[in-house]
């Protein structure tokens, strides 16, 4: 796992190991009332509200949600700074009905990457002010040289850059979604800095840095039309943190070995069963769908079902 327990003020968090496949209760996945936002209809990446100020408890959706819910109440918004960036580690399965959104990896060329999903976005807005970190410039100054980063979404969703899944319900005009949270801010919590962690920042136009704040900003639920009159331009949408998963490659081979250790046990109670197991066992993972990434990582993860679905 990563050594950095922080990077730019970001809190770096072990969740644990993902070694066995987590499986969640099947509403979390078919809700239509929870962990809801107010999206752009086409472009899922850009938020623009959501209905309530508080957020929405994980539980059981996602591998130690309970935790992550405490984490989120305790660090979450722009009171807390740059926030946390938590991981699974050893993580080689995704869960139940989740598959590979991403990847990132360090290449095996100085200063090369290797990535594939969103990890390959360009990032867009507008490049004449100072932009804030992006989660791939994060990651590579965490992950060692021989970590991968995967991460996870369920099936059929849309993996965010920002390391959110989300999945849109229906158009906001007929839902019957009306209202969302007003922030009352000071507008002084965020600086320009052109250095992180000692190093010259890239951008000569800097970096944004989020500054922590120790008053109280006053939160209010007010009509989302307030502000916002383009109704037809907004769906509703659900959103679950991306599971992120680092592993190297003497944890594949483990969880390979494992794999194979069941299919052993399973040929000695029955030929149809132990055919069937070798099926799952030689699927190959989401991510070679996703763009090409170096042999060297694709070659880590053609194991039993690895990074998948299941």
């Amino acid at each position: 796992m990563p050594t950095a327990t922080q990077y730019f003020g970001v809190a770096i968090t072990n969740l644990g190991p993902l070694t066995t496949t987590y499986t969640a209760p099947s509403s979390c996945l078919t809700a239509t009332t929870d962990h809801i936002q107010y999206v752009i209809s086409g472009s899922l990446e850009y938020v623009i509200g959501s209905p309530k100020c508080t957020a929405d408890s994980l539980g059981k959706c996602v591998p130690s949600g309970s935790v992550l819910d405490s984490m989120v109440a305790e660090r979450f918004g722009r009171q807390s700074g740059q926030g946390f960036q938590p991981y699974y580690s050893p993580g080689v399965y995704c869960p139940h009905g989740w598959t590979t959104a991403a990847v990132l990896a360090h290449g095996q060329k100085t200063d090369s990457e290797e990535r594939s999903g969103f990890f390959t976005a360009t990032a867009r807005g507008n490049w004449s002010l100072p932009q804030g970190m992006r989660p791939d410039d994060e990651w590579l100054n965490i992950l060692e040289p021989s970590e991968t980063l995967a991460y996870c979404c369920p099936s059929g969703w849309t993996g965010i850059m920002g390391g959110n899944c989300r999945t849109s319900i229906e158009p906001f005009e007929s839902s019957e979604f009306t209202n969302a949270c007003y922030e009352d801010s000071p507008g002084n919590d965020i600086v320009t800095v052109h250095t992180v962690e000692g190093e010259s920042w890239t951008d000569s136009k800097g970096l944004i840095s989020a500054m922590p704040e120790t008053g109280t900003w006053p939160q209010t639920t007010r009509p989302f039309t307030n502000a916002w009159t383009q109704e037809t331009a907004v769906v509703v949408a659900r959103n679950l943190p991306a599971i992120p998963l680092v592993f190297k490659a003497s944890d594949v081979e483990a969880a390979e070995n494992d794999t194979k250790d069941g299919e052993d046990k399973g040929d000695s109670k029955g030929e149809s069963e132990g055919a069937d197991k070798n099926d799952a066992a030689s699927s190959l993972p989401k991510m070679l769908g996703l763009a090409p990434v170096a042999a060297l990582v694709v070659g880590v993860l053609t194991g039993a079902g690895l990074l998948m679905p299941w």
